[in-house]
């Protein structure tokens, strides 16, 4: 009878640790992820700089997480449609974002969209700062921005122009200007930076608010950017004057970023975080930032995060003053 009260004790003592095990440890089984495919939604069409980037970072990161990432591209909207998407996924891990600061913060600023935008995400990290321009066809017969800004002036309503989406960082450069220097255009919206350059290349527009791709037909000699989006004048480009100088209040900040739904467990976040981090070591990521000459900047989560929240103060403040906006369409919270 002893010894049978001795079995039942170490029985309910076993189970009582395994029981207090599962309530302590039970972020353990984290540790085995991923178990699965990921699945990396890009936010734009193929053929764009988010895409080849994501691709790129994607391939090399696969490799320390040990599964593969399996890229599917859900253009339009700006960006938004794909962020869209990933906000309603199981905060799990398996369901990611290859995003623009553009689509979370700008976009939902003159738009509404299904998310909160400093909300519904878990940043994981950024890692791009990408070159864009305002070109035309080198045949056209704009060769400076003045040339071009006087012409819109004196034909209202004449001009189209090409960008990756509404909303979009590119959008805003080119309203902006608009506002400010009381011109009429037209704008045609695009799913992505490729079909946007196409349009232009093809005449369906006139000009085209570009991303990083610009650069390579710059060079081939097949159009003519008229300025450039960036802080400083790009180096292969000396002739070329940034908006910023032209006297308007404007930098693409549109960082290139890897984000998952809210909620992700802060082991998955890191472990992410780490493995894309290592993906930018890569011999390919390094190759294609050299040959699209974009900016390779490192942002992991904690600080996207506040990078993220800070845009969204300065971007409020400077819509507003520009009369693009009357209020947010879209709630950060």
């Amino acid at each position: 009878m002893k010894t049978d009260r001795i079995r039942m004790g170490q029985w309910r003592w076993a189970c009582v640790c395994a029981a207090l095990g599962t309530f302590f440890f039970g972020g353990v089984a984290w540790s085995e992820y991923p178990e699965k495919p990921i699945t990396l939604y890009v936010a734009f069409d193929p053929g764009g700089p988010v895409d080849l980037g994501a691709r790129a970072l994607s391939m090399a990161a696969e490799k320390h997480l040990g599964k593969p990432i399996v890229v599917e591209n859900r253009g339009g909207g700006g960006g938004t449609l794909a962020l869209a998407v990933v906000s309603t996924q199981k905060p799990d891990g398996y369901a990611l974002c290859a995003a623009t600061a553009t689509g979370i913060v700008r976009s939902p600023m003159m738009q509404k969209v299904p998310y909160k935008p400093l909300k519904s995400f878990t940043p994981i990290l950024a890692y791009i700062a990408p070159h864009s321009a305002l070109v035309v066809k080198s045949d056209a017969p704009w060769k400076t921005f003045k040339e071009f800004q006087e012409f819109v002036k004196k034909n209202p309503g004449k001009i189209n122009y090409s960008t990756t989406g509404a909303g979009s960082a590119l959008h805003h450069s080119m309203e902006l200007i608009a506002h400010q220097d009381g011109l009429k255009w037209v704008h045609v919206p695009y799913k992505g930076a490729a079909p946007a350059m196409t349009a232009l290349l093809g005449g369906h527009v006139d000009a085209c608010a570009a991303g990083a791709e610009f650069l390579a037909y710059v060079k081939s000699g097949t159009i003519r950017a008229l300025a450039t989006h960036g802080e400083k004048r790009i180096a292969s480009l000396p002739n070329v004057p940034t908006l910023k100088e032209l006297g308007y209040d404007f930098v693409n900040e549109s960082l290139h970023s890897i984000v998952g739904p809210t909620g992700m467990p802060s082991e998955v976040t890191k472990k992410l975080e780490t493995a894309f981090t290592k993906g930018m070591e890569s011999e390919g990521f390094k190759n294609l930032v050299q040959q699209l000459e974009l900016v390779e900047v490192h942002y992991g989560s904690k600080e996207y995060d506040q990078f993220l929240k800070e845009l969204w103060g300065k971007l409020e403040k400077q819509l507003k003053a520009t009369g693009l906006i009357k209020e947010v369409a879209t709630s950060p919270y």
